[in-house]
């Protein structure tokens, strides 16, 4: 979006959940305006990677220690090439930065989910656990750009914070902080299976099911996510929107393959699986 312009100041007394559309949202962080210790990078290992979502840390905020996702700024003509072919001209470009953009993808998608848990104490909760968004004070910012972490700020102008209704702050997700691996492995993979179909059951479709995106057993990852009202599916044809109902359960099983697990563990039958492993071939070729 062209035509840059001065960030547009606006208090946190104005912070509500986010996105700014119908369907679930997440609610701001509780220290908005805590000093933050950036501690150390936790994703550094995937830096290499192209295009990727943002950046995560660990952080300590009021003497507690959390994971912290930075986002890094979403221009949605960069994805015109995807959602223009399914939705058409009809697009509404909001809908699609709300729907697609990240950071609103990971609002949408823990919003539903916080609002689950609280509606199921005590059961096992379905993902690594959020509390909230939080967006950078400026001294967090230069804090962040001094270190070299490059937040894609060149592309905010007026006319991309008029759509999102955005002031130009840094986006952030705090989430509990889990040491160790991923936790996939043998004994936890039924929990995890468990949790993927709780997951779609409530209408949250990960669309990137990988052992990079658990910690400890749980997911943590959901920028690639699409949570039901969902602009894109509401556009696909009946085949497009079922297979994209079983991704979820097609990459659970590539999973289990690509990790080397010894089990008995599928998420789909063979017949299904091989179906929609035939028909992705077929889209992709």
């Amino acid at each position: 979006m062209a035509g840059k312009g001065k960030k547009r100041q606006r208090g946190d007394r104005h912070l509500m959940p986010l996105p700014d559309c119908d369907g679930p949202k997440l609610h701001p962080f509780r220290h908005p305006h805590a000093q933050i210790e950036w501690l150390e990078r936790l994703d550094a290992d995937r830096a290499s990677q192209s295009g990727p979502e943002g950046y995560v840390f660990k952080v300590r905020i009021e003497s507690r220690i959390y994971a912290l996702k930075v986002f890094k700024f979403f221009d949605p003509s960069s994805t015109e090439y995807y959602w223009g072919n399914i939705i058409g001209p009809s697009a509404v470009v909001s809908d699609v930065i709300f729907h697609t953009d990240p950071f609103y993808a990971e609002c949408r998608a823990y919003g539903k989910i916080n609002q689950a848990q609280k509606s199921r104490p005590g059961k096992r909760e379905l993902a690594v656990r959020c509390h909230g968004y939080l967006l950078l004070q400026d001294r967090d910012t230069q804090s962040l750009l001094k270190r070299g972490v490059d937040l894609d700020m060149d592309i905010v102008d007026e006319e991309l914070l008029r759509v999102n209704k955005e002031d130009g702050r840094v986006r952030a997700i705090v989430k509990d902080f889990v040491p160790g691996d991923s936790g996939v492995n043998a004994k936890s993979i039924r929990g995890i299976l468990r949790d993927v179909r709780a997951l779609n059951k409530l209408g949250v479709y990960v669309g990137d099911v990988r052992a990079d995106n658990f910690r400890g057993g749980k997911l943590v990852d959901f920028g690639l996510s699409s949570t039901e009202p969902h602009c894109i599916m509401e556009a696909l044809d009946e085949v497009g929107l079922r297979e994209t109902k079983l991704e979820d359960l097609v990459m659970f099983d590539e999973m289990v393959v690509s990790e080397g697990l010894v089990t008995s563990a599928r998420a789909m039958p063979n017949n299904a699986y091989c179906s929609k492993l035939r028909s992705w071939a077929r889209k992709n070729n």
